[in-house]
């Protein structure tokens, strides 16, 4: 998201035409006044219509206008603009104002670098003879402001022919040269590039919040109901079984019956109780299989599968413990000690 803008969800205002309320939550009442403009003159490129809300006074009454201290009724408010227009024009408008908002930040930042580096020349010593460093902030936060509008401004012109500085006059009443310097260095401002993976996104936020919930309830309908037909299904299985079983035994037990002359007994599945579908089991996640190990001629390059160390090499490798690795044998245990 773009600092120099707030974009809230757009919201559905009639079939198929989107509409969002931007912010521009600048400090300053006159760059807030900008960026407005920069909104206006984008939506007028792609083509939406744009309208700048009416703010009403809260001090406003009929007797502080006509007899107290003549406070009007409204104005408007330069703080928010109202957009709208179809989804997908909407969407791109708005993924390409961030872009060219901070573009026009950054040009403004370039002006004032362009600016600082004229105070530090040669010629701008005679302008600068009876400047102190305040007055010099204030004409370089006022010329920073000048420039941001001549280049708000010349957002809508094509490419324009790049004027000449004029020594005779301070730098700080050359703005609109500067703006054009620092525009054509970079090429311009495109107003309507917009990245199309941003514009999806944008464009799936755009679906109403009642729509989304209708979609989501749908969705969770359909798994539910796909729940119970695979559970269905599964019963419907172990019944199947259940009654082939049954069905086999009862025909084991009517062999060994007339064999045993006990045919007028019941059948023996009906003495068994009812059948208990068990509940589903878990599905347990898959491990992933054991690493294979290594083949043994990688292990052994050479051939050999076996690497003998001799016990002076093992004291070698390990000179302080060697007392706790061969410990000391009695004299009349010497024949069981292990050889070298």
């Amino acid at each position: 998201m773009s600092a120099h803008v707030e974009i809230p969800r757009p919201y559905e205002s009639a079939p198929g035409r989107f509409t969002v309320d931007l912010v521009f939550p600048a400090a300053s009442k006159r760059r807030a006044k900008q960026h407005h403009d920069v909104a206006w003159t984008l939506a007028d490129v792609h083509g939406l219509e744009m309208s700048t809300p009416y703010k009403i006074n809260p001090r406003w009454s009929i007797y502080e206008e006509n007899w107290g201290n003549r406070e009007r009724h409204g104005w408007q408010d330069m703080r928010r603009l109202r957009v709208d227009g179809p989804a997908r024009a909407l969407a791109r408008y708005l993924v390409a104002l961030e872009r060219v908002l901070d573009e026009v930040e950054s040009l403004a930042t370039r002006a004032v670098r362009v600016f600082g580096a004229w105070t530090r020349s040669i010629p701008a010593e005679p302008f600068l003879e009876y400047e102190d460093a305040a007055t010099m902030r204030t004409r370089t936060r006022v010329f920073r402001t000048d420039v941001l509008r001549a280049l708000v401004h010349g957002l809508g012109a094509g490419k324009r022919p790049v004027g000449e500085r004029d020594s005779s006059r301070p730098l700080w009443e050359q703005y609109g040269v500067v703006a054009e310097e620092v525009r054509s260095a970079v090429g311009g401002v495109d107003l309507e590039r917009a990245d199309d993976s941003a514009v999806r996104a944008l464009m799936a936020r755009m679906v109403p919040a009642v729509v989304a919930e209708a979609e989501r309830l749908a969705r969770a309908e359909a798994a539910r109901v796909e729940a119970e037909r695979l559970e269905a299904e599964r019963v419907e299985l172990f019944e199947q079984a259940h009654d082939a079983v049954l069905r086999e035994a009862d025909e084991v037990d009517a062999v060994r019956a007339e064999q045993d002359g006990q045919e007028g007994l019941f059948p023996v599945s009906v003495a068994r109780p009812p059948l208990v579908v068990p509940p589903p089991m878990p599905v347990k996640p898959r491990r992933a299989p054991w690493p294979k190990p290594r083949p043994m001629a990688e292990r052994f390059p050479d051939g050999a599968t076996n690497v003998v160390i001799s016990r002076e090499q093992v004291g070698a490798f390990n000179e302080g413990l060697a007392g706790a690795l061969w410990p000391a044998v009695s004299a009349d245990r010497v024949r069981y000690a292990p050889a070298a």
